[in-house]
């Protein structure tokens, strides 16, 4: 079945959580549960696939020994980490999947109001998002530092007993990093900032219901301590502001990548220590829900809470410098939204 493909003009400037009433059929009542559901189902899918894959590979290997219980856990563990990233990446073609077969729309409409991938905008703002994000990290890691460890056995690691892990293993864990950390952070703005702030905004003209939505659904599958929500939901509310003032996904997803790539170095380099555990706190806060890495261990470590408070207060001024900076560059207010112009044709329809 193909939309009927006349032009629509569009009589008013359209914000990113407005963007699926560029036209009706993106707009009627089922087509945003359509689209949540269509992106849950493909990720189960594929989550499960991933697991029973990884366990049946684990109990063939010649020579390996290794439960994915006493793994889960361990920062310096590239099983565990890999492991975790890689399902988190599963909510990048979830994502995908949802927006095209359950939202019938193209993709690019997640993307930005302009409908397609915003290079200028990371050329224009990356290396401040990319500042920001490494003194947030930073800041987590120096405020679990000045607090210390509660015990020796922060985050369960090797570390932690002083073995330590080897130069090979945190090479690998590097390169495991440095590949699967870009993929989950798209895969998280896509489907939990993206789509849920589209989905709210189908319904509802004010953003704060997208932006509150947003940081309700980073409670599921998380771990529910101080140390782990606050970090977790001060992302989410960021992000989430970012995409609606923004116009788009770019920044959110480079904020976060460079969040996760960072904490998670962090936290295996210094395991076992108060630093380790703070950048541990925002790891668990980054990560994707109902993977270990969204959870912590100890969860009551003080170092983890001292590095969880201070990594959402760098994240509120980081956020605040970006918008300031993005309103010099656009000429207006730093909390006007950036919109698709009136009178620009909505995205071709697409066929099912």
């Amino acid at each position: 079945m193909r939309e009927n493909p006349a032009p629509r003009p569009v009589e008013d400037a359209t914000p990113y959580p407005l963007m699926t009433r560029l036209r009706p059929s993106w707009s009627t009542v089922p087509r945003p549960l359509l689209t949540v559901l269509a992106t849950l189902l493909v990720y189960v899918i594929g989550a499960s696939a991933l697991l029973v894959g990884t366990v049946l590979l684990l109990a063939v290997l010649p020579g390996v020994n290794v439960a994915l219980g006493v793994t889960s856990g361990d920062p310096a563990s590239p099983l565990d980490v890999g492991l975790a990233l890689a399902m988190g990446a599963l909510w990048l073609p979830a994502g995908m999947v949802g927006v095209r077969v359950g939202g019938w729309r193209p993709l690019g409409t997640v993307w930005s109001v302009e409908a397609r991938w915003r290079r200028g905008m990371l050329r224009a703002l990356g290396p401040w998002v990319a500042g920001g994000a490494v003194l947030v990290v930073a800041a987590a890691a120096v405020a679990g530092a000045l607090v210390g460890p509660a015990d020796g056995s922060v985050m369960g690691s090797a570390a932690a007993d002083g073995s330590g892990a080897s130069v090979a293993t945190l090479l690998v864990l590097a390169v495991v990093v440095l590949v699967l950390a870009p993929l989950q952070a798209a895969g998280l703005e896509l489907a939990l900032r993206g789509i849920v702030l589209q989905a709210a905004g189908t319904w509802i003209r004010s953003p704060l219901a997208g932006i509150l939505a947003a940081a309700a659904v980073t409670l599921i599958g998380r771990e529910l301590s101080a140390p782990v929500l606050i970090p977790a939901l001060t992302l989410a509310l960021c992000a989430a502001v970012l995409a609606w003032r923004s116009g788009g996904l770019e920044l959110p997803i480079a904020l976060t990548t460079v969040l996760t790539v960072a904490s998670l170095l962090v936290s295996a380099l210094a395991a076992g220590t108060g630093a380790g555990a703070g950048a541990a706190a925002l790891v668990a806060g980054v990560s994707a829900p109902g993977t270990s890495g969204a959870a912590l261990a100890p969860a009551d470590s003080s170092a983890a809470l001292a590095g969880g408070v201070a990594a959402a207060i760098a994240l509120v001024l980081v956020t605040a410098v970006l918008l300031v900076r993005l309103g010099r560059l656009e000429g207006s207010s730093p909390f006007i939204p950036t919109t698709r112009p009136a009178g620009v044709e909505a995205p071709a329809p697409v066929a099912v």
